[in-house]
């Protein structure tokens, strides 16, 4: 017997999921206020008519539990358990659509059941049932003998006539939580005697979207063969794995396009699905989204990841070349990760233009008196100096193995270093802040440390240029004045320096 035969739900305890349903059923049966028809709607495998034939045994249990739980011990409980409950009808709409199967229904059920007290129709599938089948069911579902109640069951509940829907009680079925099938298939493999790895079971359970019926399938499927393990269930639905899937999503951040490709068609060459791997990178972009939310930097970048590789998945059927399309976004990825640096209007341009140049000239003379001046005092206390941060900066940065935090690194340079403390200053804020926490402070530390042998302290700033007022004083020097200063001595005045 298949296993989810075998651990099918036999009374509400053991149903998984579905709080509501059960809830509402469970307080009808106890004060005896039934509906005579119900509407079972959702996904495969949620436990649709397992439901029904909990509530057939319910209605008709000879010595229940609780007032309404099976006993699953009497005849009709059992009869219920191996199909052989005659007074318990289910019909598989798909294959017994037409009129003629709902006429023979109408005929039979002015009869009294034969063994239990009530009759239950189960009638699975329903939205199958053609037009004319519809509406000899309406008739029977309006007025039903006080001995008959109907379970419908169905996927597609737009597709069943809102007439038929008015004279039923409705119950929407959710997808049923990735925890909750996970600890099922735990206790169905200890039960076996199944050796499992947990993250095996997890990762069955986030396969099966839902049904636990298709993640028991998968889980038998898998313990036939041995050990659940990850590395089988990956090998066996053609899964790329965790660990490319991050180091292909770093390679995007990091701009290395060639080695992103390379790392495609060595999961190509292992007999890996294109289509599907492209699924799995568009959930890897959205779990990876759902982390960052509070950083809308790296939200937005992780957004357009998504964007391009379900624009890929879209054309993937129509490509002659399956692999083009994804080549494509690859290059559209790491193109979108570099910032590019937006240019001034013209007439911006114009203005500033003059005084920007002297500006850089100051500012070049000052930054090297500063670093003469921090590279003398730092000579004295330590051996490291501030040259050889300044040389092996890049090293320092390849060396941090977080992806965002090596991106926000890269927003800032280096400009001091004294007694043990390296001065970093950032254009951005908000990247100052993705580093200013403990933690990935912790990360930077260890990255000089690998460079350079030793752990520094760190101190974080906003780099601060008031362009504003020298652009005024240089509006103010277009007018006509005995006594015009040149752009070289406003700069001067604004920077302060002599």
């Amino acid at each position: 017997m298949s296993l989810y035969l075998k651990y099918r739900p036999q009374n509400f305890t053991s149903l998984v999921g579905q709080e509501h349903a059960k809830k509402t059923i469970q307080s009808a049966l106890k004060s005896n206020s039934l509906s005579h028809a119900y509407l079972f709607c959702g996904p495969r495998g949620t436990g649709k008519t397992s439901l029904a034939r909990i509530l057939a045994k319910g209605l008709n249990c000879v010595s229940p539990v609780s007032e309404v739980e099976p006993c699953n011990q009497c005849e009709i409980c059992t009869s219920i358990n191996t199909g052989r409950l005659v007074d318990l009808i289910e019909i598989d709409a798909a294959s017994n659509r037409g009129i003629d199967e709902i006429r023979e229904l109408r005929e039979k059920i002015v009869f009294a059941p034969s063994q239990a007290k009530t009759k239950v129709y189960i009638i699975d599938e329903v939205h199958m049932l053609t037009k004319e089948a519809f509406n000899a069911l309406l008739k029977t579902l309006e007025e039903p003998p006080s001995h008959a109640y109907f379970v419908l069951a169905t996927t597609e509940a737009h597709k069943i006539p809102e007439t038929i829907i008015s004279r039923c009680q409705q119950f929407s079925f959710s997808r049923i939580d990735v925890s909750d099938i996970s600890q099922r298939l735990k206790e169905i493999a200890e039960t076996e005697g199944a050796k499992y790895e947990m993250e095996a079971l997890d990762l069955i359970a986030k396969l099966s979207a839902g049904g636990l019926r298709d993640a028991i399938g998968l889980f038998e499927q898998m313990m036939t063969a041995g050990d659940v393990t990850t590395e089988k269930v990956s090998e066996s639905l053609g899964l790329t794995g965790g660990e490319h899937l991050e180091k292909f999503f770093n390679y995007l951040l990091e701009r290395k396009t060639l080695k992103a490709v390379q790392l495609l068609n060595q999961i190509k060459s292992k007999g890996r699905s294109t289509a599907q791997f492209l699924k799995e990178i568009i959930s890897y972009c959205r779990e990876q989204m759902l982390i960052n939310l509070g950083n809308s930097k790296d939200t937005q970048i992780v957004l357009r990841f998504i964007e391009i590789f379900t624009q890929a998945k879209q054309q993937i059927d129509l490509s002659p070349i399956p692999e083009l399309p994804i080549e494509m976004a690859i290059i559209k990825a790491c193109e979108f990760a570099v910032e590019k640096p937006q240019e001034a209007p013209a007439s911006e341009k114009a203005v500033e233009k003059p005084v920007a140049k002297a500006v850089a000239e100051i500012k070049d003379e000052a930054v090297k008196k500063e670093v003469t001046e921090a590279t003398t005092a730092d000579e004295t206390p330590t051996e490291l100096r501030f040259e050889q941060i300044k040389k092996d900066w890049q090293r320092v940065l390849d060396a941090i193995e977080t992806p965002f935090i090596k991106m926000s690194l890269t927003d800032g340079e280096p400009v001091r270093y004294a007694s043990g403390i390296l001065t970093i200053a950032f254009n951005s804020s908000t990247y100052m802040d993705k580093v200013n926490s403990a933690a990935n402070q912790a990360d930077v530390q260890d990255a000089f440390e690998k460079v350079f042998g030793s752990k520094l302290s760190l101190n974080l700033e906003v780099k601060k240029v008031e362009l504003t007022p020298l652009v005024k004083k240089t509006e103010e020097s277009a007018k006509p004045a005995s006594t015009e200063p040149t752009a070289v001595e406003m700069a001067a005045e604004v920077f302060g320096i002599k």
